[in-house]
């Protein structure tokens, strides 16, 4: 049976995690995460490898913990929980992290527009194909569209069928 060895340091919440020396000593380092509508989202980010307990109680696989601040209202802080391979850049982990809305207005789409909403089984095989189903018809009213209506213009900076032309994080020195 595995067990701590003795003299080991405590499990921690992430408040007392923020106040140790990794988090304290380690000078913010701002990334532009994006460009928004009034201009770009710069934000300040502290990051940290740490072993969350397993249902052992044991340390488990490293994970990443990364706090960001907004630097236009420093109040505003997010934290982000990654399970990402240790040697994963800060600068990947962040564009996946800013990346969310994109996976909630796909979702959104499939809500309004093809018919998720209506669906009203029980079962997680049928959910599944019900998604399939409206993805992929979802995929062909979106391509008919632009093949009747031709290229639109990017004024209203949502991402095209063809994929995002977004910026990746970047640091700013």
């Amino acid at each position: 049976m595995p067990r701590l060895v003795a003299g080991s340091r405590p499990a921690q919440s992430v408040a007392k995690m923020l106040k140790q020396r990794v988090f304290r000593k380690q000078p913010w380092q701002r990334w532009r995460v994006k460009d928004g509508e009034k201009g770009p989202m710069v934000w300040e980010v502290k990051h940290a490898l740490f072993h969350p307990k397993d249902e052992n109680g044991l340390p488990g696989q490293p994970m990443h913990l990364i706090v960001a601040r907004n630097v236009l209202n420093p109040d505003e802080i997010k934290f982000f929980v990654s399970n990402a391979p240790p040697e994963t850049s800060i600068q990947t982990m962040l564009l996946v992290a800013f990346s969310r809305w994109r996976v909630e207005r796909c979702f959104e789409d499939h809500k309004g527009e093809v018919g998720l909403d209506h669906y009203e089984g029980r079962r997680y095989l049928g959910l599944k194909r019900h998604l399939i189903i409206s993805a992929v018809s979802y995929l062909f009213l979106a391509r008919t569209r632009q093949e009747l209506v031709g290229e639109k213009t990017r004024a209203d900076r949502m991402p095209d069928p063809h994929g995002d032309r977004r910026l990746d994080p970047l640091l700013v020195a």
